[in-house]
């Protein structure tokens, strides 16, 4: 789930082991989407999937903000994130 995250700041890494460029042995990479480890990742995929679902018709709780509810006819959903 964390890799979904996207990323609202500049992240470098440098290169993992096994991938690194012999010919540029100091580049590093630019993270384009969260990464597993990264101490945004939890952040940046909550804030992407709380956007899902409000924009999908839930609604988020008053007093826990990880509480999402969507009600429709005959039925109600509840997810906590």
């Amino acid at each position: 789930a964390f890799l979904n995250g996207l990323l609202h700041e500049e992240i470098f890494v440098a290169q993992p082991k096994g991938f690194e460029n012999p010919q540029y042995p100091d580049y590093v990479y630019k993270l384009k989407k969260a990464l597993y480890g990264l101490k945004q990742a939890p952040r940046a995929w909550y804030e992407r999937l709380t956007q899902y679902l409000l924009k999908n018709g839930y609604t988020r709780g008053g007093a826990d903000k990880t509480l999402f509810v969507k009600r429709a006819t005959g039925h109600i959903t509840v997810a906590q994130v």
